[in-house]
């Protein structure tokens, strides 16, 4: 929706964030996503709209978690830790790349665009049948922003009914030492409020 300042034009300072959004989608030629994570990693395009899920059934007993509990466990925001977690794959029973992004914010007092102070994010390959994060281990990737890192870059552009939404880029590294750069990140969340 934009909100005109006078009949002849409209005043940039009205325009919301949703057409600024598709503004600069359309400008960089990138979508951010209804829900989910998409980004660039290593020069490819990921899309990572799924949660975890552990069968195509709703509910089964005595296995473990249910799938309305991975649900929860995928998307979360506990405002007594200022923290919110969002986990997203390329398929919720079968992924092959997997995204965590977790950081810190709290949805009271946050003015838009708003840069948390801690973050951090993991990649995971879902291919790699090592030990996670090994010195050996050249697929998966993590970063990290807080007082004495600045790997990533995460903005949250705006928090709504439940659902939270921005950008991130940064530059990611594996447990052999190899980096990689994550940019074009956007998230778009509906998060259950935990305590």
């Amino acid at each position: 929706m934009v909100w005109y300042h006078s009949l002849q034009r409209p005043s940039l300072r009205y325009l919301s964030f949703s057409a600024v959004l598709v503004l600069f989608s359309v400008l960089s030629g990138e979508k951010p996503p209804e829900n989910g994570i998409t980004c660039r990693f290593n020069s490819q395009k990921l899309e990572l709209p799924s949660r975890m899920q552990r069968e195509r059934q709703p509910y089964r007993r005595n296995l473990g978690l249910t799938n309305a509990q991975l649900d929860t466990l995928s998307n979360w925001y506990s405002p007594a830790r200022h923290y919110v977690e969002i986990i997203r794959q390329d398929d919720p029973l079968q992924p092959r790349f997997g995204i965590a992004l977790g950081f810190e914010f709290d949805g009271a007092n946050a003015g838009y665009p708003y840069m948390p102070a801690f973050a951090k994010l993991q990649l995971k390959d879902f291919h790699w049948g090592g030990v996670e994060f090994s010195l050996r281990d050249s697929f998966n990737f993590t970063g990290v922003s807080n007082a004495v890192s600045d790997d990533i870059a995460v903005w949250v552009d705006g928090f709504e009914n439940d659902t939270i939404f921005g950008r991130f880029s940064g530059l990611l590294l594996s447990g052999a030492g190899a980096m990689a750069p994550v940019d074009s990140g956007y998230f778009r969340a509906f998060v259950y409020t935990v305590e």
